[in-house]
């Protein structure tokens, strides 16, 4: 394909962008030391996308809201996010060097300054004595038990006066322009929103005014051509989400409509801002402005950044409009931009997946691209839990500073016994060193577990991955590199044949003793998507005995592509503990039948997915599956909220009493076991008894089961050491 449409130079305001492709500004969490000052890590992460060929890069939120806000402050008044307000100089070191980096390939970058957390910060805070702050009285979104009480309009106007510190200190160490952070329920819009702002007195009770006040403040401190983007929720869309019901019971029937969403742009435009970036939804249905693999490419474009395009031009405004949203495929992009549904594309996790992505695709090699698989636990999950950002496809995103490939010393022979993303991860890594490589699969394709896990519809993000996998370990293979398929090894054919062994054999299946499962048709969830959930004609009520993840994709996969009921059982109080919230609310929002993951497909599910948690599955009796249910357990589908990691103390959060107990019945016709897996350490352990080679290493599932992030990571660790 010709894709130089999207490398064609563009302007926001009077700044010339070498092409159509933007960096979405991802939160820098933890990288910057504790005052805020942007370390070497942030540094040589944005300075690697600069190289790859990225026109326009914005930093992550940087607040500006510091005595105002006390979500976005720590102990001792640390901070976890980099700084850039007030009139310190000491941190304007690391944003000079940042600026100066990414200008040394040409690209450009604006930073990204937002009004503070709100309602949607960390709720530790008031349980230190600290109020918490909103537009209005709102509910704390992790602890909804919490109130924060309304800002004065002079906390607004001092936010609104740091906003124009900040901005004239970022054009001093070099920046190329501001990125307001408008959108997805943060505090700024908290300030516009009707959701959130119900002020009925002063400045504020205008939900344009904030926005304008902004704007014209950074204009005034750094001059009319400094350009300013404006990132904005044209809807927060929680009706079309979840339905009059619950978005009257829930919502108080309030939120931003489209053509409020065109009045505010409108507005802005007036005040001076140069650009939008648009999208649609907020915290209570994150799966819109962060679209999980479950959608299909594109989810929102043509209804939001298509529709702001068609407003101007009908306004005769001359302003760019960026678009966002699963755009990783070129062609997709591409699309976007030949359809004129927006100015520029916005890509965010396909950057940190590869930050060649605009070098590959403009010199052609787009099957070189390392894709994003959507599942979101290193870019989101991983500062959730107080990590940085990372990418599970890439181990060396957030590590630019510290983890590079250097050649080996000396060459030496390396088996490695599985052709999972690990096992690719180790092999690739260890031949790119200057390693003789032999890779051994048992089976006749590389992808390991996640090759079954493809076969649901909802895993095409997954179904891309792997047949890129193959496609680029393939393209290595030759001269030092051997991918031998369809070939089990044992322990005795690898003895004293090679100096490193990495086992990368992936996990078994753990059965769980249900009495009575022999006498009903059972079937594990791995053999079942392995045959392409293939069902006995006899199948149409299915209990799928295990709530995490997997259960619930599959459980949903069942009741959308085979049209069965199904019921997931949980032993946990939650379904899906530990998964990133915008991966767990879209699935919780699909089995419970409000929306669809097609886009040309808005047909909810005929039954949605029935779920018992704080459930145990007891037995089995003539087609019976017999229940043991906590009568305090709670409405497992609540996609608009969260779980609180387990290292946050909530005060309100009351254990169940597990001797309150109700037994239930349902009718099944086949039981799906997802309960989990243990390792597959068997080689392993032979080959350390028999002293197979010098070095042996178990990585990914064989060492630990876990995701696709720790089985890549802890394979390229290894490889790189060796």
């Amino acid at each position: 394909m010709d894709y130089d449409k999207l490398f064609e130079p563009c302007y926001i305001g009077k700044c010339r962008i070498k092409n159509r492709i933007i960096m979405a500004p991802m939160g820098n969490i933890n990288m910057c030391d504790p005052i805020g000052r942007p370390s070497q890590k942030m540094i040589d992460y944005f300075v690697e996308r600069a190289k790859g060929g990225t026109g326009l890069l914005t930093t992550g939120l940087i607040p500006v809201s510091y005595g105002v806000d006390p979500t976005v402050s720590e102990d001792n008044d640390t901070t976890y996010f980099p700084r850039i307000d007030g009139s310190s100089r000491t941190r304007l070191s690391g944003w000079r060097d940042i600026a100066a980096g990414v200008h040394a390939y040409d690209s450009k970058i604006f930073i990204q300054l937002t009004a503070g957390l709100g309602r949607v910060g960390s709720p530790e805070p008031a349980l230190k004595g600290k109020m918490l702050k909103s537009a209005s009285i709102n509910k704390n979104f992790y602890v909804p038990q919490l109130p924060h009480l309304p800002m004065s309009d002079r906390g607004i106007k001092k936010i609104v006066k740091s906003f124009g510190q900040s901005a004239v200190n970022a054009k001093v160490c070099g920046f190329d322009g501001v990125q307001l952070h408008g959108h997805e329920g943060y505090m700024m819009d908290q300030l516009t929103s009707a959701p959130w702002n119900r002020r009925k007195f002063g400045r504020y009770k205008n939900k344009h005014q904030f926005g304008i006040d902004v704007v014209r403040e950074i204009k005034k401190r750094c001059g009319e051509d400094f350009p300013v983007i404006y990132r904005i929720d044209l809807t927060q869309a929680l009706k079309e989400c979840y339905g009059e019901e619950i978005f009257k019971k829930n919502f108080k029937g309030m939120e931003r409509s489209i053509e409020e969403g065109l009045s505010f742009c409108k507005a802005l435009v007036e005040a001076g801002v140069n650009a939008f970036d648009v999208d649609k939804g907020c915290y209570d249905n994150w799966f819109l402005p962060h679209p999980p693999a479950y959608f299909e490419d594109m989810p929102y474009v043509e209804e939001i950044a298509g529709r702001l395009k068609k407003f101007f031009e009908e306004e005769n405004i001359n302003v760019p409009v960026i678009a966002i949203g699963k755009l990783g495929k070129p062609e997709v992009a591409l699309e976007v931009i030949e359809k004129g549904l927006a100015d520029f594309i916005m890509l965010g996790r396909p950057l940190l997946a590869d930050p060649y992505w605009p070098q590959k695709v403009r010199e052609g090699r787009v099957k070189e691209i390392r894709h994003c698989m959507g599942d979101q636990e290193g870019c989101i999950q991983s500062f959730i839990l107080g990590g940085h950002p990372c990418c599970t496809v890439n181990p060396y995103t957030g590590f630019e500073d510290v983890k590079k490939l250097t050649k080996a010393e000396k060459p030496l022979k390396v088996a490695v016994v599985g052709g999972g993303p690990g096992g690719c991860e180790a092999a690739r890594t260890a031949f790119l060193r200057g390693h003789e490589v032999t890779l051994y699969e048992k089976k006749n394709r590389l992808g390991g577990q996640l090759i079954a896990g493809s076969n649901m519809e909802i895993k095409h993000d997954v179904e891309r991955y792997v047949s890129n996998l193959q496609y680029q370990m393939q393209q290595l293979e030759g001269d030092g590199l051997k991918l031998m398929l369809n070939c089990e090894v044992t322990a005795e054919e690898l003895k004293d044949k090679y100096d490193v062994i990495i086992c990368a054999t992936g996990l078994s299946p753990i059965k769980p003793k249900i009495p009575g499962l022999e006498n009903i048709p059972h079937v594990e969830a791995r053999s079942l998507l392995e045959r392409q959930m293939e069902l006995p004609q006899e199948a149409k009520k299915i209990a799928v005995i295990g709530g995490g993840v997997v259960g619930c994709e599959l459980a949903y996969s069942l009741a959308y592509e085979k049209d069965a009921e199904v019921t997931v059982v949980e032993m946990l109080p939650e379904l899906m503990t530990g998964t990133v919230h915008a991966n767990r609310s879209m699935l919780l929002w699909l089995m419970m039948g409000k929306g669809a993951f097609k886009n040309s497909d808005k047909r909810p599910l005929r039954v949605p997915v029935k779920a018992f948690v704080a459930t145990k599955a007891e037995s089995i009796e003539q087609g019976m599956l017999h229940l043991k249910a906590n009568l305090k357990r709670k409405n497992p589908y609540t996609p608009w909220s969260t779980l609180v990691p387990e290292n946050i103390h909530n005060p309100f959060d009351k254990k169940l009493d597990p001797k309150q107990v109700e037994d239930i019945k349902i009718p099944v016709d086949l039981v799906v076991l997802s309960t989990g897996g243990y390792s597959e350490n068997k080689l392993y352990n032979e080959l350390m008894a028999i002293k197979a080679a010098n070095r042996i290493y178990a990585v990914g599932d064989a060492s630990s089961p876990g995701r696709a992030w720790e089985a890549i990571n802890s394979a390229n660790e290894v490889a790189r050491f060796i």
